[in-house]
């Protein structure tokens, strides 16, 4: 089954703007604070493949490996970080950006990510309800990630 992501969420962190753009020149210590990240591999300059450990609930027979190939931009001057996919990599088609806005001493970490997971094994009677339950595992996550970068920052 094919599985649709879309989340969008943002966050103000006690930081200046100038502090938080080391999360755009330090990008792999920023990716290692998403959640469940297994392994994250270096393809090239800007290109890499992200293992997640397993997603969704084995009990209920949702849960899925999920593994996928971004290429990262980044924009320092417009405070941006985006990726789009790498074809033939992994399981999942993901992009998104994570982009600063600066607010009077303070920051706000803007995090936007949209794709589709594919081959996820979902049993026919939980079809209807799996995107929604795979949906707000990855929010979780999400929010995770932007918990930790904000305590990071304010350390």
């Amino acid at each position: 089954m094919k599985v649709p992501i879309r989340i969008e969420r943002s966050l103000e962190v006690p930081a200046s703007y100038k502090k938080a753009q080391g999360l755009l020149a330090d990008l792999e210590t920023t990716i290692k604070r998403f959640p469940k990240l297994k392994r994250l591999k270096k393809l090239g300059d800007s290109d890499y493949v992200w293992e997640l450990e397993t997603i969704g609930s084995r009990i209920a027979k949702i849960a899925h490996d999920v593994s996928y190939g971004a290429r990262y931009s980044i924009n320092a001057a417009r405070g941006e970080l985006s990726w789009k996919p790498l074809p033939k990599q992994g399981n999942a088609s993901i992009e998104g950006a994570f982009k600063l806005t600066e607010m009077a001493g303070r920051t706000r970490l803007s995090f936007r990510v949209q794709g589709e997971l594919h081959d996820v094994p979902v049993p026919l009677m939980y079809r209807l309800v799996a995107p929604a339950f795979i949906q707000g595992k990855f929010t979780h996550l999400v929010d995770t990630f932007l918990e930790r970068t904000r305590d990071a920052l304010a350390a």
